[in-house]
C-alpha cells in the first residue's frame, strides 16, 4: 500500500470516529430522556428513536466500509450534520419536533443511499444500504399525530428488518441493470456539469472529468466492519462512564456514591475488557462478526442497545445514590445487562464454544441480572452493583482458565 493510500485510509478512520462520537453524543440525548420518564411509553419512544440512530449509524458505516478510500468526506459530514439535527430534535421533551427528527432520518437514508449507488459497488447482504427502505412511512407519519405516529415508525423499522433478513442476499438481474442505468444516468450528468466549467470529484476539484464506474456486486470488508461494531460498543461505554463522572461531581461524595461509582466503574471496565478480547458481542469462539451484515448487524443493535439500558440505570443510580431505583428503571437496568449477557451466549454458541461455558458461564450470567430485577426489592440497590460485578469477574475468568479449547481471541 502506498503512502497516499495509507494517508486516505486513516483520514477515513478519523472521519469515522468523529462520527461515532456525534452518534453517542445522541446516544446521551436519549438516555437522559429516558431517565426523565421512566416509563413504559418513554421506554418504548427510547428504543425507536435508538433503532432510528443506529440505523442511521450503520449506513454510513457500511457506506463506509464499501467505498473504503474514496469515501466522501462531504457525505460524512452531512451525516453528521443530520445525526446531531436528529439527536436536538428528538421529541423527548418537545412533541412537536417529531416531524424534524423523521425528516432527518429520511433525508440521512436517502442522502447515503444516494452516494452509495454512485461507488457502483452494491453491497449484498443490507440492501438498506442502497434503498430508502420503508421511508415512505416516514413521510405519511408527518401527517398524524402522536401516537399513531410511533406506530407508524415502529412499523416501518419492522418492514426494514424483515425485508433485510427475507431479501438480504437478493439482488436480481432487473435490480442491477435498473442500478446500472441509475449509474450511467449520474455519470452523464457530472460529464456535463464538469464540461460546463462545474464542481465535481471527490474534493469539489474544478473541471475533474468523472471516472467510469462499473457496477459490481460486494461483500462487506469483514476487519473494518468488526473494528467499527467493536469501537462503537466501546464508545458507548465510555458515555457511561462519563455518567459515573458528572454524578460525582455535581454531588456531595457520600459513602453510599462512592460504592455505586466504583462498581459501576467496576462493571463497565470489565465489559470493555471483554469487548476487548472478543470482538463486539464479548463473547469466546464467537462468529458473529463473521456473518452475513442481515444477520450479524441486529444483533449488534441488540447488544448495544442491552448496555445502552444499563447504562441508563447506572446513571440513575449514581445521581441518586442514596434514593431506591424506580421499579421500571431496575427492569431496564437488569433486562439490558441480561440482554447483552443473552447475545453474547448467541455468539459463543454459534462459534462453537464448549458446552461448559455456555452452561457454566453464559446462562448462569444471562439468567443472574433478571433474578437481580425479581428480588432486588430484598436487596439494596448498591449490592445489585456488586452482583454484576460478580458476573464480568465471572465471565472474564473464563478466559484466564477456563477455555475449554485454544482459541485466539479477537479484538475488535
Amino acid at each position: 500500500m502506498s503512502e497516499s493510500e495509507v494517508a486516505a485510509d486513516e483520514r477515513v478512520e478519523w472521519l469515522e470516529l468523529f462520527f461515532d462520537l456525534v452518534v453517542v453524543a445522541a446516544v446521551a440525548v436519549l438516555t437522559e430522556g429516558l431517565r426523565e420518564d421512566p416509563t413504559p411509553e418513554g421506554l418504548g419512544l427510547f428504543v425507536l428513536l435508538y433503532a432510528g440512530i443506529w440505523l442511521s449509524w450503520v449506513s454510513v458505516v457500511l457506506y463506509a466500509n464499501v467505498a473504503g478510500s474514496a469515501t466522501r468526506t462531504r457525505v460524512v459530514v452531512v451525516a453528521m450534520f443530520l445525526v446531531a439535527v436528529m439527536a436536538a430534535t428528538a421529541p423527548i421533551h418537545f412533541e412537536r419536533r417529531a416531524n424534524a427528527f423523521a425528516l432527518a432520518f429520511v433525508v440521512l437514508r436517502l442522502f447515503v443511499a444516494r452516494n452509495a449507488l454512485r461507488t457502483g459497488r452494491l453491497l449484498v447482504g443490507w440492501p438498506l444500504l442502497e434503498f430508502g427502505g420503508s421511508s415512505i412511512l416516514w413521510v405519511v407519519a408527518m401527517w398524524v399525530d402522536v401516537p399513531v405516529k410511533y406506530v407508524l415508525w415502529a412499523v416501518a423499522l419492522v418492514l426494514d428488518v424483515v425485508f433485510v433478513l427475507v431479501r438480504g442476499n437478493r439482488l436480481d438481474e432487473q435490480q442491477v441493470r435498473r442500478i446500472e442505468k441509475h449509474v450511467a444516468d449520474e455519470e452523464a450528468a457530472r460529464s456535463r456539469r464538469t464540461g460546463s466549467g462545474g464542481h465535481d470529484g471527490r474534493d469539489g476539484a474544478k473541471g475533474r472529468s468523472p471516472e467510469h464506474v462499473e457496477v459490481r456486486t460486494v461483500g462487506v470488508e469483514r476487519s473494518h466492519l468488526t473494528e467499527r461494531l467493536g469501537l462503537f460498543l466501546i464508545i458507548v461505554l465510555g458515555e457511561a462512564v462519563s455518567q459515573l463522572v458528572v454524578a460525582g461531581s455535581t454531588q456531595e461524595w457520600t459513602r453510599e456514591l462512592v460504592r455505586v461509582a466504583v462498581a459501576g466503574f467496576a462493571v463497565l471496565v470489565g465489559l470493555w475488557g471483554l469487548t476487548f478480547s472478543y470482538g463486539f458481542t464479548g463473547a469466546p469462539h464467537s462468529r458473529l462478526a463473521a456473518l452475513e451484515p442481515r444477520f450479524g448487524l441486529p444483533l449488534h443493535f441488540l447488544t448495544t442497545i442491552g448496555v445502552i439500558a444499563f447504562a441508563a440505570g447506572l446513571g440513575e443510580m449514581a445521581s441518586h445514590p442514596s434514593e431506591p431505583l424506580g421499579d421500571l428503571v431496575r427492569w431496564v437496568m437488569c433486562s439490558g445487562l441480561a440482554l447483552h449477557y443473552l447475545v453474547m451466549g448467541v455468539g459463543g454458541w454459534s462459534g462453537g464454544a464448549p458446552r461448559r461455558w455456555v452452561l457454566g458461564w453464559a446462562l448462569p450470567c444471562t439468567a443472574a441480572p433478571l433474578v437481580v430485577a425479581v428480588t432486588a426489592g430484598r436487596v439494596a440497590d448498591e449490592r445489585i452493583l456488586w452482583l454484576f460485578v460478580a458476573t464480568i469477574v465471572w465471565m472474564n475468568l473464563y478466559g484466564r482458565w477456563g477455555q475449554g479449547r485454544s482459541a485466539p481471541a479477537t479484538a475488535p
